[in-house]
């Protein structure tokens, strides 16, 4: 089994807007994911948040708060595994709205762009299972710890949202 543990960015506009980016690799190609990704070797989870954010969105971090982490299981044919144990850890980050750059060009770069989108008008689907977690958390302002499986999912070859 595949393991990865990364730190991600959940990020509410007053207007209910979560801040996602369109997912170019991995397992979650093609859908929307949230900004984050892995930390560097001694590099703290909040500064792991921080450059994630500006690195994949241009966006500079203001404050973040840990809210918490969950794990989530899936199939994925990658290298010599046929699944994913994705350890996802939460802040509950503002952003400076007015600071936004272009997205760094890394050899790694796994965003395709960025979108402001209402959490009421994102379809499942569309969505990796750490974006849908975000959605459920602008509902309810919790997170589950409890491990999260999927029995089947499709890595897509294109994207099933709207594009543009």
């Amino acid at each position: 089994m595949h393991k990865h543990r990364g730190i991600y960015c959940i990020c509410l506009n007053k207007f209910g807007k979560l801040l996602v980016i369109e997912k170019k690799g991995g397992p979650y190609k093609n859908r929307f994911d949230l900004p984050g990704g892995t930390p560097d070797d001694g590099e703290l989870e909040y500064e792991t948040v921080i450059r994630e954010v500006l690195e994949e969105t241009g966006y500079k971090v203001i404050h973040g708060t840990k809210i918490g982490e969950r794990c989530y299981e899936l199939p994925w044919n990658y290298k010599e595994w046929t699944r994913s144990q994705h350890t996802a850890v939460f802040f509950e980050c503002i952003i400076d709205l007015h600071s936004q750059t272009t997205i760094a060009d890394i050899p790694d770069q796994d965003s395709s762009g960025t979108r402001w989108i209402h959490t009421q008008d994102l379809v499942q689907d569309w969505c990796s299972p750490l974006v849908w977690e975000a959605v459920q958390y602008a509902l309810t302002k919790r997170l589950s710890s409890e491990m999260k499986i999927y029995k089947t999912w499709r890595v897509q070859n294109m994207p099933l949202y709207p594009i543009g």
